[in-house]
């Protein structure tokens, strides 16, 4: 019986330094000695994978040695991209491939990843296509009669440096009072591109082009195109602050009456707070003057808070848009205001 355990003791002693033997270390200016598997570094963190407490992120800054026993693609902040096992022999941080050996620091090792993968900033990036596309109809019965509907979509092929989206959208509304007289109360057609390309983290530039047409309103049709400079003031992951200031052309024809058509001053501020993953308030302001005559304006206001349900796919929207026009046909209203509940599809 004693031998029996003398010789499990014994097995488990030799598994232990088997286990020791294909496990990477990961060494710390503190003195301590972190063994498991490192599965990636990115963004200054080394990610340790272990059996102990799961994976783990260390600071760059704070590792003085480290070794793998596999092969990881590394990239180095020089841009030099090898794969190979790591080392480190005497303060420095060797990357063993099969073509040669690279010596390095481990502060300048820009990013590793599994071997064969492909490297995360090139997939970063990678242009996507997403997809959201919206529909809200409501009713309402009583002293009045309404029933109103709105359609909408937004395609966008989208990468961290530039931004091309395809909209459009469709609103319909009819109001019947008691007396039995029905009256359209919206009536409203749009569609545009949109494309806008960062040169650096916070500048760029960007170009639009815009068909609206709106019987309410007495527009056959508003064509507005525009382009100039956008820069991100803020962008960060609980909140980004985006602004325009652009020129262009703006032509409108209707239905009685002589056409418009002239150069305008376009200004635009996009605003997004994240107060958690499952709620955020979006708010979209454009301002359009006529170059020639200030006081002839469009502006635009848009306020959304916008909820997730069921799934990351679908979402909420509680909203309220302003329209407002300076100039106006007849006796038709300045202000335009719209309060939606839309159901939202979003998949990437």
């Amino acid at each position: 019986m004693q031998r029996t355990s003398k010789t499990f003791i014994a097995l488990l002693a030799a598994l232990a330094g088997v286990s020791a033997l294909n496990a990477d270390v990961v060494e710390t200016s503190n003195g301590a000695r972190l063994v498991g598997k490192i599965t990636k570094i990115e963004g200054g963190t080394v990610h340790l994978a272990t059996p102990y407490a799961g994976e783990i992120g260390i600071k760059q800054s704070e590792i003085t040695a480290m070794s793998t026993d596999d092969v990881l693609a590394v990239r180095l902040a020089s841009g030099t991209r090898i794969d190979g096992k790591i080392t480190t022999e005497g303060g420095d941080l060797k990357v063993v491939g099969a073509d040669g050996t690279v010596s390095t620091q481990v502060g300048k090792v820009a990013a590793s990843w599994s071997a064969g993968g492909e490297d995360p900033q090139v997939s970063a990036m990678r242009r996507k296509w997403t997809f959201v596309t919206s529909a809200d109809i409501a009713g309402k019965e009583g002293n009045t009669k309404s029933t109103s509907i709105g359609l909408g979509f937004v395609a966008g092929l989208v990468s961290p440096q530039d931004t091309l989206k395809f909209y459009g959208s469709y609103q319909y509304a009819t109001t019947t009072s008691v007396a039995g007289v029905e009256t359209k109360s919206a009536d409203e057609t749009k569609g545009g591109i949109d494309y806008s390309s960062f040169f650096s983290p916070r500048y760029g530039w960007y170009v639009r082009s815009e068909l609206e047409k709106d019987s309410v309103e007495g527009i056959d049709l508003r064509s507005t195109s525009d382009f100039g400079a956008t820069m991100r003031f803020i962008n960060n992951d609980v909140q980004s602050l985006v602004g325009r200031l652009g020129v262009g052309y703006r032509f409108e024809s209707f239905p009685v009456g002589a056409n418009k058509k002239g150069a305008v001053l376009s200004t635009g501020l996009t605003h997004k707070y994240s107060f958690s993953k499952f709620a955020a308030l979006v708010t979209d302001l454009q301002f359009i003057p006529a170059m020639d005559d200030f006081a002839d304006y469009r502006f635009v206001h848009d306020s959304a808070l916008e909820l997730p349900i069921a799934s990351g796919f679908w979402k909420l929207r509680l909203g309220l848009n302003n329209q407002y026009n300076s100039r106006v046909i007849g006796t038709r209203e300045n202000m335009d205001t719209t309060y939606y509940t839309r159901l939202i599809l979003n998949w990437k």
